[in-house]
């Protein structure tokens, strides 16, 4: 495979929860000493800036949004940091009540109008809800986001009830059938879904896992080409508690696979005493493979994130981008080298 090099963006979520006190200025700067080219912009950062002192007040709810996400840009901007994305619009796929249709596409409209301040290209958007029900509103949204020339990425989460794998995702794409309506490709989730056991510290791999994982990405390579892809996030796992002992938010009801997701992730090819567990590698060597050279994006979950410690957003950006270059020596790929101590 010939050397390239791919833009290298990372999750503003995998730097730290909002809630425990980590700004966006600090997610951003770490992000630039590390060596990124971007920031994956997640809600949650976005509406907590929007809550601080400098917008809290000032109009009505879309007005701060508006004019934070203008600062972040502006922030950004300032440290040659690209905004890729804005994640993850949810709870509309499966909606079947036109006045509920009609309120989120109101509010998708919105999203996309802070992507067009963000100068982010791309709206992400998770699968969750029944493939029968949810082709039609795809298109109505990526026939909105048109008119903004925007991005609609499509996840299938590894928990999903009805849509579950990247295959799944494929169908709802081919049959929108619109230019800007592709694919977000996760490493954990595609690992996990057809490999992975979350709870099993002997055997985190299933036993028929790695065939699994094998036919599956030889469909992929058989079935999606690289155009078809909106961005690619990178994360592996440790195994999950099944007692939720010590996480932030326990929720004993929840699919396994999204208790691990939502608190045991971690980047690829990380040392050993980190933990990780899948093949998340086999993954992203086949996108690669396949000719993909667009955003990645490092996203992970974990519960470190809920820690106050100002050095977390610091930490797990050093993490991402050693993981990155880990992958990207891995695959045949050019890697930053991040100016580290550089003053901000």
């Amino acid at each position: 495979m010939a050397s390239d090099r791919v833009p290298i963006a990372i999750a503003t979520n995998a730097l730290g929860k909002s809630i425990a006190g980590h700004t966006i200025e600090s997610k951003l700067t770490a992000a630039k000493r590390h060596g990124f080219d971007g920031v994956e912009l997640a809600i949650e950062c976005l509406e907590h800036h929007a809550s601080t002192a400098g917008f809290a007040g000032k109009g009505t709810r879309e007005d701060q949004l508006r004019a934070a996400a203008a600062d972040i840009r502006s922030k950004g901007s300032a440290l040659l940091l690209e905004i890729i994305a804005l994640n993850p619009f949810g709870s509309y796929d499966g909606l079947v009540e036109e006045e509920d249709i009609e309120s989120r596409l109101r509010e998708a409209e919105l999203w996309l109008q802070l992507c067009q301040i963000l100068k982010a290209p791309i709206l992400q958007k998770p699968l969750t809800q029944d493939i029968h029900k949810i082709a039609a509103n795809v298109r109505r949204l990526g026939e909105l986001a048109l008119k903004y020339d925007k991005i609609v990425a499509y996840e299938a989460t590894a928990w999903g009830i009805h849509i579950d794998t990247w295959q799944q995702t494929r169908d709802i794409v081919a049959l929108v059938d619109l230019p800007n309506v592709r694919l977000c490709l996760d490493t954990f989730h595609i690992a996990a879904k057809e490999a992975g056991d979350p709870f099993n510290k002997t055997t985190p791999v299933r036993p028929e896992g790695m065939q699994n994982l094998k036919e599956s990405l030889a469909e992929m390579r058989r079935t999606i080409g690289p155009s078809s892809i909106g961005y690619f996030q990178l994360s592996d796992a440790t195994v999950a508690d099944p007692d939720q002992k010590g996480y932030p938010r326990r929720d004993l009801n929840q699919p396994p696979f999204m208790t691990q997701s939502r608190n045991c992730r971690i980047f690829p090819c990380e040392p050993p005493q980190y933990g990780g567990t899948l093949p998340a590698l086999d993954v992203a060597k086949t996108v690669f493979e396949m000719g993909y050279r667009g955003w990645v994006s490092m996203e992970v979950f974990h519960t470190d994130m809920w820690a106050n410690d100002p050095g977390v957003p610091d930490e797990w950006a050093r993490r991402g981008m050693a993981s990155w270059r880990k992958v990207a020596a891995e695959c045949g790929l050019q890697a930053p080298t991040p100016a580290v101590g550089a003053k901000l």
